[in-house]
């Protein structure tokens, strides 16, 4: 208490000059601790409810003014000064409140927003989001209008803090900063305030040099522009330093440019850093000298002109001269980053014998570990622990089993910091690195918990994430890991934890959509709750848009309107507003804990509820590499109530004849496609191995199938069971599509259905060039009641969203869309039905409009309707995925261009077959079964009987019937295994 009141007293002497303070703190180096700052506040507590109120305010400003001091004081451990600070910047806010002392207030703001992004105590991402809220706190009172000096300067704080943030996702806090540092630029111009302006030109600068969003090499050059426009102002006759640090900045951007030659670039940066070493000299600049000489090391380490060696080696010496300066006693932290680089350039080092260079390194990393201690510094040991990892990895001298030993122990340590949930992409990297490492020691134990640790830091990423293309690119860029997770679990017979790994390496947008969809707060109202869906399905749209770009999208905006906005721009903007109008309606429901889309978790569906004893599974897996082969799952249940897991694999030969007779299968041209179905068909059985598969299927009723990337584009119910045999695998055994697990169990806990009514809707002909659609939809619409039809030119999207047409579609439990359809491979999002008036159905009109959460069926009697993207992440992206979030329990669609009398013909005995079967899937296949072996005259004879066609429709039925083979008509899968039943 006494060191307390001392250095207050010495605080209110100093009247602003910190020599006095800081020689008092000195000597009490020990006293600076947490337990100073829990004294502080006691203390302060203890007086201010003592003394008379008019001299509160003044020992309220004596603490704020010795927070200012300690927070830049040079001694002591730099995370206490830290706390200090802290609890005196909050006692000091007890007093100077907002609307007492509305200025004061806003500074102790700004301060503890900077104290806040300098902790070191605490985790990182949380410090940063309290800094954060406290400058926009500031806002409230330093606003452009009144104060727009201050405002501009926490428009810069906010910008350093998005710079540096850790939650949410990267590319959107690095747009955060740039439009911070831009809006700073409104005030802090070049001619009002040259120095600012060139000090927010040198932040925007390094902002662009970071960013992620846009293409990267457009973002570097704009960080070259800014800093060049701050040498504008930063001329090295007036602004000797700011140049030189800008010449250093700039020399950061040249060292990471795309555009133009690597090589150049690199000499470019290394002539930056040398200029400014000669203002930032050791004797004038010793700091900046050294940071120069750090960033020149790197430089030299990374270069491409010159032996390779020569550079390491010059690398090398600007390390150690770096470190002449750079001491753990004057400048621990820097010290210890250049330590870190110094070892990583040992590590590379080609010249002098490799075991001593890695000996070097190994010495390099653990000295860093002096400073860089966990207690201190988490992160930086985190990383100094991975680097060891590396290290010990490769050591050479020493025994080889306890080098990997020592590898194991440094990366599990890293571990213990960098977790998925607080540092992801650093977890990302030493998860891959403990991975890999148990991977070629065959050491699958291992290898399962590092792999598994960087899965989980990729799922925290894209829950983070805010964009879908980023979304879909950090899976897409870490399927090595998912494949290497699942050959491991297999290796390792954990054969749930690998399905489990698939699992979670496909379909991740649609089931994070389909699980996020019913997410409401518990208070908002019906009208709210409707809101709220509307916004999801509007922010997904965009979302969806930015990841799979139209080529409208991506058409140059010069080359249509040169001076608007791009449509991507534009789309942005959208989905900018569309977020500020979900988060604004939040507030106003006031559920602080609800979020727009739900972490999902990663675990498998439970199978007992699944699936029954007489219902087995089938996932195939193809790895990225096809040098991997590719892997079967098979769930057979036992008859008490057993889910085994077995897995079936199949080597690198026999991925490469199943990749070939896709290619065949999707890209003959040899021969008519049609002609050539049946042979492609037995190929694909034998490439699948599917005799093999149906060994252990003997004892089950009911099949569920579950493909993989191009394998969703394949009629597997259609293959035969041997060369040249007629039966088929739905005659086996009834079977049904899903695109994954995780999908399925959605789909099966959707609220059961009102079977009373069967409310039918249908789109009928719209185009009105279809021959046999009238028919179709005509006969079908006999058994149903109530019924709503949009014929030919009334089947138009105003029709559609008229209200008592959307009414209808929310209580319909049979969809019939009987028109014209189509797939874009290249842009899903354009693929589309076609309405009257040459109007189109897209995938994003059914995505953001449609609403048919009552619905069994949705059936498209159209082509080429339940194709997917085929990509390598197995993001199930097409039509039917558009309707399942429309609210669907099962989609029967058309893999190819469907014949239309064969299609007329499924279709209605698909509805007759309805009732006599447990599911649709079946009902579909007892259709097929049908249409495959049936007569021309028992079409005829069907058509008069059943159907009771007038005898001009009958006339016209049987001469089309002429056009086909008479021993049966449609015996060729080519009719009638184009429709297959996805869902339920």
């Amino acid at each position: 208490m006494h060191f307390l009141r001392e250095v207050l007293q010495a605080t209110l002497e100093s009247e602003g000059d910190p020599v006095m303070v800081y020689s008092l703190l000195q000597e009490n180096l020990d006293k600076l601790d947490l337990n100073l700052a829990q004294i502080l506040q006691a203390w302060a507590s203890h007086i201010f409810s003592e003394i008379e109120e008019n001299q509160v305010s003044d020992i309220a400003a004596i603490i704020f003014n010795f927070a200012n001091q300690i927070v830049q004081f040079p001694l002591g451990s730099r995370a206490s000064n830290l706390e200090i600070a802290i609890a005196a910047y909050q006692t000091a806010l007890e007093v100077h409140t907002c609307t007492a002392f509305p200025e004061q207030w806003a500074g102790i703001q700004n301060n503890l927003g900077n104290a806040y992004r300098n902790r070191i105590r605490g985790k990182r991402g949380e410090n940063l989001e309290v800094a954060i809220a406290h400058y926009e706190a500031t806002l409230e009172i330093y606003t452009r209008t009144a104060f727009p000096e201050q405002w501009a300067m926490i428009q810069n704080n906010l910008g350093t803090a998005y710079w540096e943030r850790i939650q949410g996702e990267r590319g959107e806090n690095l747009e955060g900063a740039i439009a911070h540092y831009e809006a700073t630029l409104e005030v802090y111009t070049r001619a009002a305030f040259p120095e600012q302006w060139a000090m927010t030109q040198n932040n925007l600068g390094s902002a662009y040099l970071c960013r992620i969003q846009k293409e990267r090499g457009e973002n570097l050059e704009k960080a070259i522009f800014a800093y060049e426009s701050a040498l504008g102002i930063y001329t090295r006759a007036a602004f000797p330093e700011q140049w030189a640090r800008t010449q250093s900045n700039l020399g950061n951007a040249y060292s990471d440019r795309i555009r133009g030659e690597r090589e150049e670039n690199l000499e470019r940066a290394i002539a930056a850093y040398e200029a400014a070493s000669k203002i930032l000299t050791r004797a004038a600049f010793p700091q900046d000298w050294a940071t120069t000489q750090n960033n020149l090391g790197n430089a030299y380490r990374e270069r491409i002109q010159g032996e390779r060696g020569k550079n390491l080696e010059r690398a090398i010496a600007a390390y150690e001269a770096a470190l002449q300066v750079r001491t753990c006693i004057a400048f621990p932290e820097q010290w210890a980053t250049t330590q870190n680089n110094l070892g990583n350039a040992y590590l590379y080092r080609i010249q002098g014998e490799r075991g001593e260079n890695l000996e070097r390194a190994i010495a390099a990393y653990q000295t860093t570990l002096e400073v860089y201690t966990r207690a201190a510094f988490p992160e930086q040991w985190a990383g100094i622990q991975n680097n060891l990892g590396n290290a010990y990895l490769y050591r050479i001298q020493g025994e080889r089993g306890e080098n990997l030993e020592q590898a194991i122990s440094a990366y599990q340590a890293a571990l213990e910091v960098r977790t998925s949930e607080t540092l992801p992409l650093d977890c990302l990297q030493t998860g891959r690195n403990l991975g890999n490492l148990g991977f070629e020691q065959e050491n699958w134990k291992i290898a399962i918990k590092g792999y598994n640790n960087a899965i989980l830091a990729i799922e925290q990423s894209r829950y983070w994430a805010t964009s879908e293309a980023t979304k879909r690119e950090l899976i897409a860029n870490s399927l090595d890991i998912y494949q290497k997770m699942v050959q491991a679990c297999i290796n390792q017979q954990d054969y749930a934890q690998a399905l489990l790994t698939v699992e979670r390496s496909k379909s991740r947008t649609l089931i994070e959509l389909l699980d996020s969809a019913e997410l409401y707060p518990k208070n908002a109202t019906d009208a709210q709750k409707q809101r709220i869906s509307d916004l999801r399905r509007q922010i997904a749209i965009y979302q969806q848009q930015l990841a799979y770009p139209s080529s409208d999208t991506l058409t140059p905006a010069s080359e249509k309107h040169p001076n608007q906005p791009s449509p991507q721009t534009l789309i942005r903007q959208q989905l900018q507003a569309a977020n500020q109008e979900f988060q604004d309606l939040l507030a106003e429901i006031g559920d602080p804990d609800f979020t727009l889309t739900q972490q999902v978790s990663p675990q498998l569906p439970n199978f007992d509820r699944l699936l029954d004893s007489k219902t087995a599974l089938i996932e195939w897996y193809l790895p990225p590499n096809p040098d991997s082969g590719f892997y079967v799952f098979l769930i057979t249940p036992t008859p008490d109530n057993h889910f085994p897991i077995r897995v079936l694999t199949f080597n690198a030969t026999d991925r490469q004849t199943l990749d070939q007779t896709i290619q065949n299968y999707r890209h003959d041209n040899s021969q008519p496609w049609e002609e050539q179905l049946q042979q492609h068909l037995e190929t694909l059985s034998q490439a699948l191995h599917l005799s093999h598969l149906l060994s252990w299927l003997s004892d089950y009723q009911r099949l569920i199938l579950i493909p993989h990337r191009e394998l969703h584009l394949i009629p597997l119910h259609a293959l035969p069971l041997a060369e040249g045999e007629n039966l088929r695998l739905q005659d086996l055994i009834p079977l049904q599509y899903a695109p994954s697990c995780q999908v399925f169990n959605n789909l099966r806990q959707r609220p059961p259905l009102n079977g009373e009514t069967t409310p039918f809707f249908a789109l009928q002909n719209p185009t009105e060039n279809l021959s046999y659609a009238d028919l179709e939809v005509e006969i079908l619409r006999r058994n149903f009641h109530p019924q709503q039809v949009l014929k030919h030119t009334e089947a138009t999207k105003a029709n559609l969203n008229q209200r008592e047409n959307r009414d209808f579609l929310r209580q319909a439990t049979y969809l019939h869309l009987s028109c014209h359809g189509e797939f874009d491979e290249d842009s899903p999002l354009d693929s589309y039905l076609r309405l009257a008036n040459e109007e189109k159905l897209t995938f994003q009109d059914i995505f953001t409009s449609l609403d048919i959460p009552n619905s069994r069926l949705l059936v498209l009697s159209a082509c080429k309707t339940g194709l997917v993207k085929t990509s390598s992440t197995d993001d199930y992206v097409g039509l039917a995925s558009a309707f399942f979030y429309a609210g669907t329990r099962t989609v029967v669609a058309s893999l190819w261009e469907a014949d239309e009398f064969a299609t007329t013909l499924l279709m209605i005995r698909l509805y007759q077959e309805l009732p006599y079967f447990p599911s649709i899937p079946t009902a579909l296949q007892a259709a097929q079964r049908w249409l495959q072996n049936v007569s021309c005259e028992a079409v005829l004879g069907w058509l008069q009987n059943d159907l009771q066609l007038s005898e001009d429709a009958l006339d016209d039925c049987e001469l089309r019937l002429d056009l086909y083979d008479k021993n049966p008509p449609f015996a060729n899968p080519v009719y009638w295994a184009a429709f297959t039943a996805i869902g339920l």
